[in-house]
């Protein structure tokens, strides 16, 4: 038996040193990636440009472009924005990489601490590995979005109320109040230790709240005297997407069928613990709260951040408590969980269609072949004046051009009637847009990143220069003026 139990327990090691070899490799990768790898990251670096060039993170919203969204409170912008100052200008994308998978990094040491709080060192161990090789985590670890840095502020604000004390406190309310700073869903963190010392005696739980409550208290009488009602238009107003079921499940199904034995660990947890004075326990029961936001439109799996980690410190602390009977059972299930991270995915199917210069390819790793089809993407750019119309802001800010508007989002305020696209329809009707970038699924008319309106005047006013891998770059139609003319 003892034989048997080694053998379980190499096995869990090797697989985990697999896939977080896999997730080093991946990370490297992506962060020398000199092009976005992801939609959001264009959005993100847009405010992180505007702060370093001191303009207005919160701009009016009005019937002429440019039409942007800034979806998030500051922090994040002011931090990336000092270190971008000393980067190259060539990898305009790296200070964010960087703070993101310095925020997974530091994510992992604080689940470690919080589990061996809780538990045994074995527990944080587990704990900190299982969260560190979730396929969701390695994907946003190296990806210049909010999210992973608002996670590591809360994470840090429950460890540090764990360890109660004066300075413990304080320091506390000041990461939880930056967590909210970074991404104003994030307040789970700020909750549940407020909920938790409601429960307890103990008198230096009012440190936490005097601590958080001023700081937030400043930071948004700043920001409401310098943007006025503009922040609450960009924060609450055009964030006021609806809830779509139907897009929570598929979001859900994808997230829930790669984290099965992780998710059921949290429910189990809740269901032993039931510590009212514990923050983390009330961590747990709120955590469900995130899922919700993973129902508004154009939302992604960002918002399982919180459930997988709290789910990683439940499977670790639980590994460490059980009897030894129960741990061979809990053993075999975390095999079976690390099996569903590990890294299968289907290999890179090349196809190549007629006038396409790069095969598209179903692999998003930033290969050689993606940083080729980039080059060749910011060679169009660079050949042309603005203004210059794409789906994904990203190529327009690596290539230094304007940003007229963020169609994802303006498109679907346009299809909520709640943001007229009439003039920026007369703009593409016009051909005043000397390129437009957009993707094969939005070109062939199955995406969302263009209103319906706007996509038809494209079809009839522009025609397919190049197909770059996935990208269509279409320039306007002037040989049809002409053939009027004649």
């Amino acid at each position: 038996m003892k034989t048997y139990d080694k053998g379980i327990q190499v096995i869990v090691v090797v697989l985990f040193a697999f896939i977080i070899f896999y997730s080093l490799v991946h990370q490297v990768l992506c962060l020398k990636f000199p092009y976005p790898l992801e939609y959001r990251e264009g959005v993100v670096q847009l405010w992180v440009n505007n702060f370093i060039n001191d303009q207005s993170l919160y701009p009016k919203i009005q019937q002429t472009p440019p039409y942007l969204h800034n979806p998030y409170t500051p922090l994040y912008y002011m931090i990336t924005g000092f270190f971008q100052r000393i980067m190259p200008d060539a990898y305009i994308f790296l200070a964010g990489r960087i703070l993101s998978f310095l925020s997974m990094l530091l994510s992992c040491f604080f689940i470690f601490k919080i589990s061996c709080l809780k538990s045994k060192k074995i527990a944080g161990l587990l704990a900190s590995a299982l969260f560190f090789c979730s396929p969701v985590v390695i994907n946003y670890g190296c990806l210049e979005i909010v999210d992973m840095m608002a996670l590591c502020f809360g994470l840090a604000g429950i460890y540090l109320a764990l360890k109660k004390g004066t300075s413990g406190m304080i320091f506390s309310g000041i990461m939880c109040a930056c967590s909210i700073l970074v991404k104003p869903v994030f307040i789970l963190p700020f909750i549940s230790i407020l909920v938790s010392n409601g429960f307890s005696r103990d008198n230096k739980k009012k440190y936490f709240l005097a601590t958080s409550a001023g700081c937030l208290i400043i930071a948004f009488s700043v920001l409401f005297y310098r943007y006025r009602l503009d922040i609450f238009n960009h924060l609450i107003i055009l964030n006021r997407l609806p809830l779509s079921f139907s897009h929570f499940m598929n979001v859900f199904a994808n997230i829930g069928i790669r984290h099965t034995f992780l998710f059921c660990a949290l429910c189990v947890f809740i269901g032993l613990m039931k510590d009212k004075n514990d923050p983390v326990y009330w961590y747990c029961i709120f955590s469900p709260i995130t899922l919700l936001f993973s129902a508004k439109i154009g939302s992604e799996a960002n918002y399982f951040l919180e459930v997988i980690a709290l789910s990683a410190i439940s499977s670790g602390i639980i590994f460490a408590t059980v009897n030894t009977s129960m741990k061979k059972i809990v053993l075999i299930a975390c095999i079976a969980q690390i099996f569903l991270f590990l890294p299968f995915k289907p290999a890179p199917v090349f196809t190549k269609t007629y006038g396409q210069e790069l095969p598209a390819t179903i692999s998003s790793e930033p290969t050689n072949i993606l940083k080729e089809a980039g080059d060749m993407i910011i060679g169009e750019l660079m050949s042309v004046f603005d203004p210059v119309l794409s789906e994904d802001i990203g190529w327009l800010i690596s290539a230094k051009k304007e940003v007229i508007i963020e169609p994802y989002q303006f498109s679907q305020l346009a299809k909520y009637g709640r943001w007229n696209d009439t003039y920026i329809v007369e703009m593409i009707k016009e051909k005043q847009f000397n390129l437009i970038l957009m993707s094969t699924e939005n070109y062939e008319g199955s995406g969302e990143k263009f209103t319906k309106n706007m996509l038809e005047s494209i079809k009839e006013n522009y025609s397919v220069k190049r197909i770059i891998g996935n990208t269509y770059i279409l320039e306007p139609m002037f040989w049809a003026d002409n053939n009027k003319n004649w």
